[in-house]
């Protein structure tokens, strides 16, 4: 048994290996392809998605791996069932760790990517925002939005139109988005995680479950109403809009029917 270890563990290290390559090389490309394309995310895109399912390939590799061979190995090798169940973790902690890191990688480099088209968005408006008033310089803040940006010298409210150039970064808005509510992406995914475990599923796991989806929309929405600030007056429609699939799902969970369906989003 110890040789088939051996050759598993093996075999699960150059996965990560390489993982951990391809994952370096678009953090180092994307980037440059952007700066190449003079601002234009186009093939920066293209090439992301071209690695992104390498990645993901390597991840399906694991699980095809164990069920075609490794399995086996351990079973003809006398391996007990718990020890077979061990080793078939390691895998699937592997494959969950990649997962996550493709996640955070897509959405850093996507909204890295928002950032930096507003940035040169901003150098290329020709002249520096200036207080109307005093004309003291005054720092743009990141949104795509018309705003009022205080002078810190006079107080005065200065509106400011970011022009198309700065709104064309508006096609960023998910993965900056995503970023601000990350952690609340990763509690969600634990929730859901477990709640596929649970045997049997009980309310408890489902309203968990509820909290984190809650949780996550909010966070995600309100850091959409800093990018867009016309979004505000929507938040609490939008949030029951991206609430409604998962309510619906929780319709047809017994615990959730027998509690009598009660929602905390009223």
């Amino acid at each position: 048994m110890n040789a088939v270890v051996a050759r598993w563990d093996g075999f699960l290290a150059q996965v990560r290996e390489r993982f951990v390559q391809l994952l370096g090389e678009a953090n180092e490309g994307c980037p440059q392809l952007l700066e190449q394309a003079g601002g234009d995310p186009g093939p920066m895109s293209q090439a992301w998605h071209a690695i992104e399912q390498r990645l993901r390939d390597l991840g399906t590799k694991i699980g095809d791996t164990w069920s075609q061979a490794v399995e086996a190995a351990f079973e003809q090798a006398g391996a007990p069932p718990h020890a077979v169940h061990e080793q078939r973790a390691k895998g699937d902690g592997l494959r969950e760790w990649m997962s996550v890191e493709v996640e955070r990688a897509r959405i850093r480099l996507h909204a890295d990517a928002g950032r930096a088209l507003f940035g040169r968005a901003i150098s290329e408006m020709g002249q520096a925002f200036a207080c109307s008033r005093c004309g003291v310089p005054l720092q743009v803040p990141f949104t795509l939005r018309a705003v009022n940006v205080p002078c810190t010298h006079c107080r005065t409210l200065n509106g400011f139109e970011p022009g198309m150039r700065v709104r064309m970064v508006e096609g960023f808005v998910h993965p900056l988005c995503e970023e601000r509510a990350w952690d609340a992406w990763l509690a969600l995914r634990g929730a859901e995680a477990a709640r596929t475990a649970a045997r049997p599923v009980t309310l408890g796991h489902l309203q968990v479950l509820e909290r984190a989806q809650l949780a996550y929309w909010h966070a995600y929405l309100s850091a959409r109403v800093g990018l867009l600030p016309d979004t505000r007056a929507s938040f609490d429609e939008d949030l029951r809009g991206r609430m409604r699939a998962f309510y619906d799902a929780m319709d047809r969970e017994r615990p959730w029917i027998e509690a009598g369906r009660r929602r905390a989003l009223g």
